[in-house]
């Protein structure tokens, strides 16, 4: 079920991210050079790796800790899911050089679908999924 709901939210942000990430000139797309087989095989293991390493540390503390408490102290789902995804971009100021807006703004519109998933799941496990299914597509297919 959890991994159902992931996948939702991934497919839901999809057009969100293509429209913010054009706005912004966030990234460009990229034809991967290598062959199919090779692309799939890199995807499965970014997945994985991503969902076991980056995903769950972050989904943790995000949605598993901040969210359940941003939420308790505002006696508001939606407030809580807003600010949380907020300090979940600016957490990703620093991603290569600082500030890196354009990288905060795709994390904070990511980190409100990874709390939506959580939010419908009530499990970090979907926004594992949604987490990691973003990121690998982001390192497959696109440059930024």
């Amino acid at each position: 079920r959890e991994w159902r709901i992931g996948a939702i939210y991934f497919v839901l942000f999809l057009p969100v991210a293509a429209a913010l990430a054009w706005w912004i000139g966030f990234a460009k797309f990229k034809t991967p050079s290598l062959g199919w087989e090779r692309v799939s095989f890199l995807a499965i293991v970014t997945f994985f790796g991503v969902l076991w390493v980056l995903a769950l540390a972050e989904e943790f503390f995000f949605r598993g800790l901040l969210q359940q408490w941003m939420t308790a102290w505002v006696h508001s789902e939606w407030g809580g899911l807003v600010l949380t995804s907020l300090l979940f971009g600016s957490a990703h100021l620093w991603y290569r050089t600082f500030p890196n807006w354009r990288f905060a703004a795709m994390a904070a519109a990511a980190g409100a679908f990874y709390g939506l998933a959580f939010r419908q799941a009530s499990s970090i496990r979907a926004s594992m999924v949604t987490h990691a299914l973003v990121v690998t597509t982001w390192r497959i297919f696109f440059s930024g």
